[in-house]
Protein backbone atom coordinates (compact mmCIF):
# COMPACT_ATOMS: atom_id res chain seq x y z
CA UNK A 1 0.00 0.00 0.00
CA UNK A 2 1.72 3.31 -0.75
CA UNK A 3 0.49 6.73 -2.54
CA UNK A 4 1.39 6.36 -6.53
CA UNK A 5 1.84 9.67 -9.08
CA UNK A 6 1.17 7.58 -11.91
CA UNK A 7 2.81 8.18 -15.98
CA UNK A 8 -0.02 6.84 -18.59
CA UNK A 9 3.21 6.46 -21.44
CA UNK A 10 0.30 5.84 -23.80
CA UNK A 11 -1.31 8.89 -23.64
CA UNK A 12 1.55 10.81 -23.28
CA UNK A 13 2.67 9.40 -26.72
CA UNK A 14 -1.04 9.84 -28.06
CA UNK A 15 -0.46 13.73 -27.23
CA UNK A 16 2.49 14.02 -28.97
CA UNK A 17 1.16 12.48 -31.78
CA UNK A 18 -1.22 15.52 -33.05
CA UNK A 19 1.71 17.62 -32.95
CA UNK A 20 3.81 15.29 -35.22
CA UNK A 21 3.36 18.22 -38.14
CA UNK A 22 6.49 20.63 -36.54
CA UNK A 23 9.36 19.69 -34.61
CA UNK A 24 8.36 19.89 -31.04
CA UNK A 25 10.14 21.98 -28.15
CA UNK A 26 8.80 20.08 -25.29
CA UNK A 27 8.49 22.43 -21.84
CA UNK A 28 9.57 20.83 -18.94
CA UNK A 29 9.45 23.37 -16.34
CA UNK A 30 7.80 23.55 -13.08
CA UNK A 31 9.03 19.82 -12.91
CA UNK A 32 7.52 18.99 -16.37
CA UNK A 33 4.24 20.89 -14.88
CA UNK A 34 4.38 18.56 -11.81
CA UNK A 35 4.82 15.11 -13.95
CA UNK A 36 8.34 14.89 -12.81
CA UNK A 37 11.30 16.51 -14.82
CA UNK A 38 13.67 13.78 -15.30
CA UNK A 39 10.59 10.67 -16.04
CA UNK A 40 9.56 13.07 -18.71
CA UNK A 41 12.89 13.49 -20.34
CA UNK A 42 13.54 10.33 -20.58
CA UNK A 43 10.43 9.03 -21.88
CA UNK A 44 10.67 11.65 -24.86
CA UNK A 45 14.50 12.02 -25.30
CA UNK A 46 13.87 10.32 -28.76
CA UNK A 47 10.95 11.92 -29.77
CA UNK A 48 11.52 15.77 -29.82
CA UNK A 49 14.06 18.34 -30.69
CA UNK A 50 14.70 19.91 -27.90
CA UNK A 51 13.04 20.78 -24.19
CA UNK A 52 12.38 23.80 -22.61
CA UNK A 53 12.70 25.23 -19.15
CA UNK A 54 12.16 28.65 -17.16
CA UNK A 55 15.72 28.61 -15.52
CA UNK A 56 19.03 26.95 -15.46
CA UNK A 57 18.83 24.85 -12.86
CA UNK A 58 16.05 22.92 -14.30
CA UNK A 59 18.14 23.36 -17.90
CA UNK A 60 21.17 21.66 -15.86
CA UNK A 61 19.09 18.73 -14.03
CA UNK A 62 17.95 18.67 -17.86
CA UNK A 63 21.16 18.00 -19.78
CA UNK A 64 22.10 14.99 -16.52
CA UNK A 65 19.58 13.14 -18.97
CA UNK A 66 19.83 14.16 -22.80
CA UNK A 67 22.55 15.74 -25.18
CA UNK A 68 19.31 17.28 -26.66
CA UNK A 69 19.45 20.84 -27.22
CA UNK A 70 17.64 22.78 -23.79
CA UNK A 71 16.22 26.01 -23.83
CA UNK A 72 15.99 28.40 -20.42
CA UNK A 73 13.23 30.69 -21.56
CA UNK A 74 13.66 32.92 -18.76
CA UNK A 75 15.55 36.18 -18.54
CA UNK A 76 18.80 37.12 -17.81
CA UNK A 77 20.17 33.33 -16.59
CA UNK A 78 23.76 32.99 -15.68
CA UNK A 79 25.49 32.60 -18.83
CA UNK A 80 28.95 30.87 -17.21
CA UNK A 81 26.55 28.20 -16.41
CA UNK A 82 24.75 28.13 -19.85
CA UNK A 83 28.45 27.74 -21.94
CA UNK A 84 29.25 25.07 -19.30
CA UNK A 85 26.51 23.12 -19.65
CA UNK A 86 25.46 23.82 -23.27
CA UNK A 87 22.31 25.88 -22.58
CA UNK A 88 20.37 27.71 -24.90
CA UNK A 89 18.81 31.28 -23.73
CA UNK A 90 16.33 33.73 -24.73
CA UNK A 91 17.53 37.35 -25.28
CA UNK A 92 15.09 40.42 -25.65
CA UNK A 93 17.00 43.46 -25.39
CA UNK A 94 20.16 45.08 -25.78
CA UNK A 95 21.82 44.03 -22.04
CA UNK A 96 21.11 40.40 -22.60
CA UNK A 97 22.49 39.94 -26.43
CA UNK A 98 25.72 42.09 -25.63
CA UNK A 99 25.99 40.23 -22.36
CA UNK A 100 25.68 37.19 -24.52
CA UNK A 101 28.26 38.11 -26.69
CA UNK A 102 30.91 39.16 -24.24
CA UNK A 103 30.26 36.06 -22.69
CA UNK A 104 31.57 33.69 -25.77
CA UNK A 105 27.87 32.34 -26.06
CA UNK A 106 26.15 34.25 -28.96
CA UNK A 107 25.68 31.12 -30.79
CA UNK A 108 22.99 29.69 -28.26
CA UNK A 109 20.72 32.81 -28.51
CA UNK A 110 16.81 32.64 -29.12
CA UNK A 111 15.39 36.23 -30.42
CA UNK A 112 11.72 36.94 -28.14
CA UNK A 113 9.14 39.26 -29.80
CA UNK A 114 6.63 40.56 -27.67
CA UNK A 115 3.27 40.58 -29.29
CA UNK A 116 0.76 41.55 -26.25
CA UNK A 117 2.10 39.10 -23.37
CA UNK A 118 3.66 42.29 -21.91
CA UNK A 119 6.21 39.80 -19.84
CA UNK A 120 9.44 39.51 -22.02
CA UNK A 121 10.13 39.98 -25.32
CA UNK A 122 10.89 43.12 -27.62
CA UNK A 123 8.65 45.41 -27.74
CA UNK A 124 8.76 47.69 -30.78
CA UNK A 125 10.30 47.78 -34.24
CA UNK A 126 12.71 50.77 -33.04
CA UNK A 127 13.88 48.28 -30.67
CA UNK A 128 14.65 45.35 -33.18
CA UNK A 129 16.38 47.58 -35.17
CA UNK A 130 18.47 48.31 -32.72
CA UNK A 131 19.49 44.74 -31.76
CA UNK A 132 19.60 44.12 -35.70
CA UNK A 133 22.70 45.91 -36.26
CA UNK A 134 24.12 44.64 -32.85
CA UNK A 135 23.37 41.11 -34.81
CA UNK A 136 24.31 41.95 -37.75
CA UNK A 137 27.88 43.40 -36.30
CA UNK A 138 28.45 40.69 -34.31
CA UNK A 139 27.93 38.08 -36.47
CA UNK A 140 25.21 36.46 -34.14
CA UNK A 141 23.02 33.96 -36.13
CA UNK A 142 19.83 33.27 -34.10
CA UNK A 143 18.55 29.70 -33.20
CA UNK A 144 15.17 30.79 -33.46
CA UNK A 145 12.98 33.97 -33.29
CA UNK A 146 9.77 33.18 -31.38
CA UNK A 147 7.03 34.63 -28.88
CA UNK A 148 4.16 33.97 -26.69
CA UNK A 149 0.66 34.56 -27.73
CA UNK A 150 -1.47 35.63 -24.24
CA UNK A 151 -4.78 34.13 -25.89
CA UNK A 152 -4.77 31.91 -28.13
CA UNK A 153 -8.38 30.90 -27.00
CA UNK A 154 -9.48 33.83 -28.76
CA UNK A 155 -8.77 34.01 -32.60
CA UNK A 156 -9.01 37.25 -33.02
CA UNK A 157 -6.89 38.19 -30.60
CA UNK A 158 -4.59 35.72 -31.46
CA UNK A 159 -4.12 37.01 -35.13
CA UNK A 160 -4.05 40.50 -34.40
CA UNK A 161 -1.10 38.80 -31.88
CA UNK A 162 0.53 37.08 -35.14
CA UNK A 163 0.52 40.34 -36.74
CA UNK A 164 2.61 42.27 -34.18
CA UNK A 165 4.80 39.48 -34.44
CA UNK A 166 5.56 39.92 -37.83
CA UNK A 167 5.31 43.01 -37.75
CA UNK A 168 8.37 43.85 -35.31
CA UNK A 169 9.85 40.44 -37.17
CA UNK A 170 10.37 42.22 -40.58
CA UNK A 171 13.02 44.32 -38.73
CA UNK A 172 15.05 41.69 -38.15
CA UNK A 173 17.22 40.87 -41.58
CA UNK A 174 18.38 37.57 -40.91
CA UNK A 175 16.27 34.46 -41.90
CA UNK A 176 15.91 32.64 -38.32
CA UNK A 177 13.76 29.88 -38.02
CA UNK A 178 10.49 30.43 -35.86
CA UNK A 179 9.22 28.85 -32.57
CA UNK A 180 5.82 29.61 -31.51
CA UNK A 181 4.31 28.09 -28.82
CA UNK A 182 0.78 27.26 -27.52
CA UNK A 183 -1.42 24.07 -27.52
CA UNK A 184 -3.73 25.32 -30.02
CA UNK A 185 -1.06 27.20 -32.21
CA UNK A 186 -1.43 24.30 -34.66
CA UNK A 187 -4.48 24.86 -35.55
CA UNK A 188 -3.90 28.62 -36.68
CA UNK A 189 -2.21 28.77 -40.02
CA UNK A 190 0.84 30.36 -39.05
CA UNK A 191 3.94 29.56 -40.76
CA UNK A 192 6.59 27.94 -38.25
CA UNK A 193 9.41 25.26 -37.52
CA UNK A 194 8.75 24.55 -34.22
CA UNK A 195 6.16 24.33 -31.43
CA UNK A 196 7.06 24.67 -27.72
CA UNK A 197 4.36 22.06 -26.50
CA UNK A 198 3.53 23.05 -22.72
CA UNK A 199 0.25 21.92 -21.19
CA UNK A 200 -1.20 20.15 -24.39
CA UNK A 201 1.48 17.17 -23.87
CA UNK A 202 0.32 16.63 -20.16
CA UNK A 203 -3.07 16.24 -21.84
CA UNK A 204 -5.29 20.12 -21.57
CA UNK A 205 -6.02 22.55 -23.51
CA UNK A 206 -7.73 20.48 -26.19
CA UNK A 207 -10.46 18.49 -26.07
CA UNK A 208 -8.47 15.80 -27.92
CA UNK A 209 -6.01 15.42 -25.38
CA UNK A 210 -5.67 12.77 -22.53
CA UNK A 211 -4.33 13.77 -19.05
CA UNK A 212 -1.18 11.81 -18.21
CA UNK A 213 -0.88 12.04 -14.43
CA UNK A 214 -3.33 10.13 -11.95
CA UNK A 215 -2.24 10.30 -8.40
CA UNK A 216 -3.58 7.21 -6.34
CA UNK A 217 -3.81 6.29 -2.79
CA UNK A 218 -5.18 3.84 -0.44
CA UNK A 219 -7.71 3.73 2.61
CA UNK A 220 -5.18 3.34 5.24
CA UNK A 221 -8.10 3.45 8.01
CA UNK A 222 -11.83 3.25 8.16
CA UNK A 223 -13.81 4.37 11.26
CA UNK A 224 -17.43 4.99 12.34
CA UNK A 225 -18.85 8.14 13.58
CA UNK A 226 -22.66 9.01 15.20
CA UNK A 227 -24.35 11.39 14.22
CA UNK A 228 -23.59 14.86 15.66
CA UNK A 229 -20.05 13.81 16.06
CA UNK A 230 -17.20 15.89 13.39
CA UNK A 231 -14.59 14.80 11.49
CA UNK A 232 -11.68 16.54 10.78
CA UNK A 233 -9.97 20.13 11.62
CA UNK A 234 -12.24 22.70 12.92
CA UNK A 235 -15.57 21.14 13.22
CA UNK A 236 -15.74 21.83 9.34
CA UNK A 237 -17.66 18.53 8.86
CA UNK A 238 -20.78 17.47 11.12
CA UNK A 239 -21.94 13.81 10.58
CA UNK A 240 -25.65 13.51 10.04
CA UNK A 241 -26.44 9.99 10.35
CA UNK A 242 -24.55 6.99 11.99
CA UNK A 243 -21.95 5.93 9.15
CA UNK A 244 -18.49 4.66 7.64
CA UNK A 245 -15.59 6.47 7.15
CA UNK A 246 -12.17 6.35 5.41
CA UNK A 247 -8.47 8.24 5.83
CA UNK A 248 -6.71 8.58 2.69
CA UNK A 249 -2.66 9.55 3.26
CA UNK A 250 -3.06 12.54 0.90
CA UNK A 251 -3.13 16.52 2.24
CA UNK A 252 -2.62 19.86 1.18
CA UNK A 253 1.27 18.93 1.76
CA UNK A 254 1.60 17.00 -1.52
CA UNK A 255 -0.38 19.35 -3.29
CA UNK A 256 -3.73 18.51 -2.60
CA UNK A 257 -5.48 21.98 -2.06
CA UNK A 258 -7.27 22.63 0.88
CA UNK A 259 -9.77 24.73 -1.05
CA UNK A 260 -11.41 21.62 -2.14
CA UNK A 261 -12.30 20.12 1.14
CA UNK A 262 -15.78 18.87 0.66
CA UNK A 263 -15.88 19.66 -2.61
CA UNK A 264 -14.63 16.62 -4.72
CA UNK A 265 -14.98 12.79 -4.91
CA UNK A 266 -12.84 10.02 -4.90
CA UNK A 267 -13.56 6.09 -7.10
CA UNK A 268 -12.78 3.21 -4.39
CA UNK A 269 -13.83 -0.16 -6.37
CA UNK A 270 -14.60 1.95 -9.69
CA UNK A 271 -17.46 3.71 -7.24
CA UNK A 272 -17.62 7.55 -6.22
CA UNK A 273 -17.16 8.34 -2.81
CA UNK A 274 -17.39 12.11 -1.43
CA UNK A 275 -14.69 13.69 0.21
CA UNK A 276 -15.80 15.48 3.40
CA UNK A 277 -13.54 17.59 6.59
CA UNK A 278 -11.06 19.52 5.86
CA UNK A 279 -8.36 18.25 4.25
CA UNK A 280 -5.43 17.73 6.13
CA UNK A 281 -1.59 18.06 5.39
CA UNK A 282 -1.45 14.30 5.19
CA UNK A 283 -4.87 12.98 4.81
CA UNK A 284 -8.37 13.36 4.08
CA UNK A 285 -11.93 11.79 4.98
CA UNK A 286 -14.24 10.09 2.74
CA UNK A 287 -17.60 8.98 3.55
CA UNK A 288 -17.81 5.26 2.38
CA UNK A 289 -19.89 2.14 2.66
CA UNK A 290 -19.37 -1.09 4.18
CA UNK A 291 -18.11 -2.39 0.83
CA UNK A 292 -14.82 -0.17 1.16
CA UNK A 293 -12.08 -1.43 3.29
CA UNK A 294 -8.44 -0.72 4.68
CA UNK A 295 -6.05 -1.14 1.58
CA UNK A 296 -8.30 -0.41 -0.73
CA UNK A 297 -7.21 1.89 -4.01
CA UNK A 298 -8.65 5.26 -3.89
CA UNK A 299 -8.52 7.15 -7.45
CA UNK A 300 -7.71 10.64 -5.98
CA UNK A 301 -7.28 12.37 -9.25
CA UNK A 302 -7.38 11.29 -12.87
CA UNK A 303 -8.11 15.02 -14.38
CA UNK A 304 -6.64 18.07 -13.19
CA UNK A 305 -9.36 19.57 -14.93
CA UNK A 306 -12.08 18.77 -12.48
CA UNK A 307 -10.06 20.33 -9.65
CA UNK A 308 -9.33 23.23 -11.54
CA UNK A 309 -13.00 23.90 -11.92
CA UNK A 310 -14.48 23.67 -8.65
CA UNK A 311 -11.66 26.15 -7.69
CA UNK A 312 -11.78 28.77 -10.05
CA UNK A 313 -8.38 28.06 -11.64
CA UNK A 314 -6.41 26.40 -14.53
CA UNK A 315 -4.92 22.84 -14.85
CA UNK A 316 -1.61 24.10 -14.28
CA UNK A 317 -1.65 25.16 -11.06
CA UNK A 318 -3.36 21.86 -9.95
CA UNK A 319 -0.38 19.99 -11.84
CA UNK A 320 2.03 21.85 -10.87
CA UNK A 321 0.69 21.55 -7.18
CA UNK A 322 1.73 17.76 -6.87
CA UNK A 323 5.18 18.44 -7.74
CA UNK A 324 5.91 17.73 -3.88
CA UNK A 325 4.05 14.76 -4.36
CA UNK A 326 4.74 12.16 -1.13
CA UNK A 327 4.97 8.94 -3.08
CA UNK A 328 5.60 6.54 -5.51
CA UNK A 329 6.74 7.45 -8.98
CA UNK A 330 4.99 4.81 -11.25
CA UNK A 331 5.17 5.03 -15.01
CA UNK A 332 3.09 2.79 -17.11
Amino acid sequence: MENQKILKIDKLFENLKLYSSKKICAMVKSNAYGHGLEEIVQLLENKVECFGVANVDEGIRVRKHTDKRVLVVGTYPNLKLCRKYNLEFMIDDEISLKSAINMGVKDKCHLKINCGMNRFGVKSTLNMKLLDNILNENNVMLKSVYTHFPNTASPRQTNASYEEFLKIKHHLTQKAPICLGGSEIIKYPFEFDMLRLGIGLYGYGRSELLPVMQIKSFVCKTFYARAGEFVGYGNFYRVEGNGKYAVVPVGYGDGLSRRLSGRFTVKINGKAYHAVGNICMDAFFVRIDEKVKTGDEVVVMEDAEIFAKKLGTISYEILTGFSNFRGKMKVE
